[in-house]
């Protein structure tokens, strides 16, 4: 009977091990799901999906659950060896008190992008004359006689000069600031920091050589930014190790 005993505690405490956890992760305070958030347990790292879902295996009995995300504080929850169903995580805002003044740390960037765009609908709605602007049925007029139509040299010119009028170069530094600050909350500092452990110099090194472009980071899902940040990485060190061995020899 003893040593069936111990045959029955030796095999529920190994059914903890190389468990599986799925989860959600959500805002405690909107109940909205939060995506790219980057979960840990001992051995083993996972980005939630657009859904805010996310699956890790868990290593040990006991193992730790952590999540962190830019804006958020960080979550720590122990993990229980016979857990089942979904875990719900709720993460709080972090907040940064400033002359008694509670400012969110974590900016909408799509509540900017709007405002922009009200703020210089103006200037974002600008574009080149058509060719009716251009071109009118009637009587010839000016000097570039057709037949049947007439030309308006004033829309003529503004077409020519488009692209060097004040208001199409403000509207491309409208539009690369939103493309920045989409690829700046894809590929943070800090989600580079926590998938490299890169610091100081080195991490500001490593995203300026390996930043993707807007149009590249708009084609990736969170894994496939987190896979490029892992792969990345493994490229920027490799320069360094060889360097180490070349002055070592």
């Amino acid at each position: 009977m003893r040593h069936l005993l111990i045959i029955f505690f030796i095999c529920t405490g190994l059914a903890g091990y190389g468990q599986k956890i799925n989860g959600i992760i959500t805002d405690k305070a909107t109940g909205l799901r939060i995506s790219g958030a980057l979960v840990s347990t001992t051995n083993a790292t996972a980005i939630s999906d657009m859904e805010g879902i996310f699956s890790i295996g868990v290593a040990r009995q006991g193992d730790t659950l952590k999540v962190k995300i830019q804006g958020y504080k960080s979550f720590k929850q122990a993990v229980a060896p016979a857990a089942t169903g979904d875990v719900i995580v709720q993460l709080e805002q972090a907040t940064i008190q400033l002359q008694q003044v509670n400012i969110s740390a974590r900016r909408d960037r799509v509540k900017d992008s709007i405002s922009n765009r009200v703020q210089f609908a103006r200037d974002f709605n600008s574009h080149p004359p058509k060719f009716s602007d251009i071109i009118r049925p009637g009587a010839s007029v000016g000097p570039i006689p057709m037949a049947g139509v007439s030309i308006v040299p004033s829309q003529l010119i503004a077409l020519l000069t488009y692209k060097h009028s004040n208001a199409y170069r403000f509207k491309q530094a409208l539009i690369r600031d939103e493309e920045g600050k989409y690829v700046d909350s894809r590929f943070s500092d800090e989600r580079v920091a926590q998938l490299t452990g890169l610091q100081s110099d080195s991490l500001y090194h490593f995203i300026n050589q390996y930043r993707p472009a807007a149009a590249q980071v708009r084609k990736m899902s969170d894994y496939d930014i987190f896979t490029y940040i892992k792969k990345s990485a493994a490229k920027f060190r490799k320069p360094h190790r060889d360097d180490v061995k070349e002055a070592e020899f």
